[in-house]
């Protein structure tokens, strides 16, 4: 349709031809405001918690109640009021004794800390509908029992004096005080907004008692396992909206150190139109296998001469690559795998690809790449002798199938990990690179055939060695007479 016709038709002229209707711009405006709409204008500014979305659980299938759902606590107001959670809801006003040490006045004093942010609570959320139906003062002591909650928990995890761990156990049990509880915290739908969660940490743990520690060690215990504290990289810039998001960055990014931030920016400048680059791949490069490079398996690259070593720190974007003369590493960064594993990671790539993010999908990445590595038992037993994971699954086959279930969305490859990939594919096509890999690999496999290699070696030295002599005894009578005719022409 020409601009000329477009005319005509906003101003209400009639199609003669009596086969179309037309509606003038005025009435088409009045048919979109008649329609129901739930964006509302800022939300693609904000931050938010959202939920899983409904195509990732129709992926997931059944499993997807274990991995975004919880089994003992609700968090936040998107599984509040489910009867199978109401133990754990009753549990919650022990844990606000014991926050407050049985205090009144000290409640009400946390309580009106909270409600005088309730307008911001309630634009931490995403699904408004869900929060309207709470009150502010009911959403306010829904955030002030939570926030308890979790602090009771990391106090009873993390510090050495347990405040009342034997409550925990009696009302709730010893898996559900441990696994479940943890289980339950990393779940996207199952989050407070994270400054609530600071405030009150600030306001219950005096100076003495170091407030940020409490926050620190329980962020390495869950997203590192190392001993360190796991400060959050840029939290004086932008605060995580939610602990997920706070775990996260401890499991992605290094602490903001000067030259930590200077290798955040270089890759944050490579990363940040990661969705172009997907599209741009392979374009002005000779050498560009990652549109069609062959998932090699720890075994395959280690036939190749590449050995395995962790990195020099636990973020998942520690990955490198080092190629020599005729052998390469690549260093990855020590995991832990649990039964909590396939939760992390399920969880941590519904929070990238959750709507109004502008992250790198981080932990998509790393899954992608680490699928490629873990194809067989071998795979795992090789890097866990390497120290790179550490399995208290026990079976190898439990972890390989880990792996297999993280739902990648069919991506094969993506370009965060996309130079490491296509260096490692250089290394493994270069024939001056592997051949002494491959020899290796194929000749002493077993301790017989190495034997049997070195005895035709030193056969073949002796075979060299006894030819050697002969030749000198038959050529010796020759040596003897040039020797003499010397002689006789200096005496001359």
């Amino acid at each position: 349709m020409e601009i000329q016709s477009y005319a005509e038709h906003n101003n209400g002229e009639v199609d003669h031809s009596g086969n179309v209707q037309v509606v003038t711009l005025q009435e088409f405006n009045k048919l979109l405001e008649s329609q129901p709409r739930k964006w509302h204008p800022g939300s693609e500014r904000r931050r938010q918690i959202h939920k899983v979305a409904q195509q990732v659980r129709l992926r997931v299938g059944p499993r997807s109640e274990h991995l975004y759902d919880p089994e003992l606590v609700s968090l936040g107001p998107y599984h509040h009021g489910k009867p199978e959670l109401r133990r754990a809801e009753e549990f919650k006003y022990l844990c606000l004794d014991s926050c407050t040490g049985g205090d009144e006045e000290k409640k009400v004093f946390l309580y009106n800390k909270v409600l005088q942010k309730i307008e911001v609570i309630r634009d931490c959320y995403a699904e408004v509908t869900i929060v309207e139906k709470y009150d502010d003062k009911a959403l306010a002591l829904m955030m002030l029992l939570d926030a308890c909650f979790i602090i009771n928990f990391m106090q009873n995890c993390t510090f050495k004096k347990k405040t009342n761990f034997l409550d925990w156990l009696h009302c709730l049990g010893m898996a559900a005080s441990t696994t479940f509880t943890t289980h339950d915290i990393l779940l996207l739908e199952n989050q407070i907004p994270f400054q609530v969660l600071k405030l009150l940490i600030t306001l219950l743990i005096d100076k003495e008692g170091n407030p940020e520690e409490l926050l620190q060690s329980y962020l390495s215990l869950v997203a590192t396992r190392d001993f360190n504290l796991a400060k959050i990289p840029g939290e004086n810039e932008e605060p995580p909206i939610h602990f997920l998001e706070a775990c996260w960055r401890v499991s992605v990014e290094k602490y903001d150190t000067e030259l930590n931030r200077q290798e955040h920016n270089q890759f944050t400048s490579k990363v940040k139109w990661w969705p172009i680059r997907l599209l741009t791949r392979g374009k002005g490069k000779k050498k560009n296998y990652g549109s069609y490079t062959p998932c090699r398996s720890v075994m395959d690259l280690k036939a190749k001469g590449i050995h395995f070593k962790p990195s020099s720190s636990c973020s998942l974007m520690d990955i490198t690559f080092k190629s020599r003369a005729f052998n390469g590493q690549l260093c990855l960064p020590v995991r832990l795998i649990s039964n909590l594993t396939p939760v992390f990671f399920a969880n941590m790539i519904a929070y990238e690809v959750s709507p109004n993010r502008s992250i790198k999908p981080a932990v998509l990445s790393y899954a992608i790449f680490m699928k490629s590595l873990i194809q067989s038992p071998a795979d795992v037993k090789e890097l866990q002798e390497r120290g790179i994971l550490l399995n208290t699954l026990g079976d190898y086959e439990q972890v390989v199938k880990v792996f297999k279930e993280v739902d990648t969305f069919r991506y094969r490859h993506l370009d965060v990990f996309g130079d490491i990939r296509q260096r490692v594919e250089e290394h493994c096509r270069s024939r001056a690179k592997t051949w002494i890999a491959d020899l290796i690999h194929a000749r002493f496999q077993s301790p017989w055939t190495a034997i049997a290699l070195f005895a035709a070696i030193f056969l073949l030295c002796l075979t060299f060695l006894q030819t050697w002599e002969m030749v000198i005894q038959r050529w010796q009578p020759v040596v003897q007479m040039v020797a003499r005719l010397a002689r006789a022409s200096d005496v001359g």
